[in-house]
């Protein structure tokens, strides 16, 4: 007889989706292991299944720590309930992934300092990580089963982390050790206490970092502008309310001060070519709008440049109109946020 589990196993991608399970996490905190535990916890968060009567699991991180070209994240799983599916709670299905249905890579790593967050390795979409079969544990039971994610190489200035799990719970202030622990390694299903044998370290070398690495944005809004932030890129859409008097194309006095501070930015971060991007409500034509926004946007150009020391830095400027609205212009405050001017241009790499 094939037990819940197998079961469970024997549906596929599409049909966990459309179940709707969602992982509810609880507030994550230090955990004090039991006296028999040989390894510690750097800390534990409890899932829930919602809607689903499957008790209760426990995630918790053992260690991070770094590999010779990447990092390795060890955590134990625990089931609540004897015969729960404790895996469903934290490795929810998602298409949108390069990685294959059944890989364990709802995990990440987040390295808020340094604006990135890094998620398991992979190789022609095989996830670098443990499989959620192998985090059975033998018989049902609800001893912690042991789990591993190969990250990218996290910077020598990171020290500490954030642990992300299923999407929507996180551990904060995890510390990467310069080596991974000592011990024995075991087979799958892996107990604690037993450390699960890692890829190899070819298929480690040949999975590429960029592909699971990804760029956090810092967001940022205030009368004058809202700015969008990352490691790589900044945009900054200037309110044209502030730039320029209706259906006018000439600078405001106000103007100076919201130029001055993307100038000192741009001289700050800026690598590479700088975009100035006029936008408009779609109030009037549409040759009308495109012309105004072009205007607008060679207005900021010729006030921008002198404000900007960096003299290696280069220019372009388009004129868009009312295309790529960000608001609804149905409604005032929609439209007064359509009418924009952006600029955009890559982040050089903090040294």
């Amino acid at each position: 007889m094939m037990t819940p589990r197998r079961i469970f196993e024997a549906v596929t991608t599409i049909a966990l989706i459309a179940a709707g399970l969602a992982g509810a996490p609880g507030a994550a905190s230090a955990a004090t292991p039991p006296p028999e535990t040989p390894i510690p916890y750097a800390g534990t968060v409890a899932y829930r299944a919602v809607g689903l009567d499957l008790g209760t699991a426990k995630f918790s991180v053992l260690s991070v720590a770094r590999l010779k070209n990447a990092t390795v994240l060890y955590y134990a799983l625990t089931d609540g309930t004897p015969g729960a599916d404790s895996w469903l709670y934290t490795f929810e299905p998602h298409l949108g992934t390069p990685y294959r249905p059944g890989s364990s890579y709802q995990i990440g790593l987040i390295d808020a300092a340094g604006g990135k967050m890094y998620m398991p390795l992979e190789d022609e979409g095989t996830c670098l990580c443990v499989l959620p079969a192998s985090l059975e544990a033998p018989s049902g039971g609800t001893e912690p089963v042991v789990g591993y994610a190969v990250m990218p190489a996290l910077p020598a200035s990171v020290k500490r982390v954030t642990v992300q799990i299923g999407g929507n719970a996180i551990i904060p202030d995890v510390p990467v050790s310069k080596a991974p622990p000592k011990g024995e390694h075991g087979k799958d299903p892996v107990l604690l206490g037993t450390w699960p044998a890692l890829p190899s370290a070819s298929a480690i070398e040949a999975a590429d970092p960029g592909r699971v690495t990804l760029d956090l944005f810092e967001n940022i809004a205030d009368e004058q502008a809202a700015t969008s932030h990352s490691s790589t890129q900044t945009a900054v859409a200037l309110n044209s309310d502030v730039l320029f008097e209706f259906n006018r194309s000439d600078l405001t006095d106000a103007a100076r001060e919201a130029l001055e501070k993307v100038a000192a930015d741009i001289d700050a971060h800026a690598a590479g070519p700088v975009s100035i991007t006029g936008y408009t409500d779609d109030v009037g034509t549409d040759s009308y709008n495109l012309d105004l926004s072009q205007r607008r946007a060679d207005a900021v150009l010729a006030a921008l440049k002198p404000l900007v020391k960096n003299t290696s830095i280069t220019f372009t400027t388009a004129g868009r109109g009312e295309q790529d609205p960000v608001a609804d212009n149905g409604t005032d405050q929609g439209r007064a946020q359509n009418r924009r001017v952006t600029v955009a241009y890559d982040t050089k790499e903090e040294q």
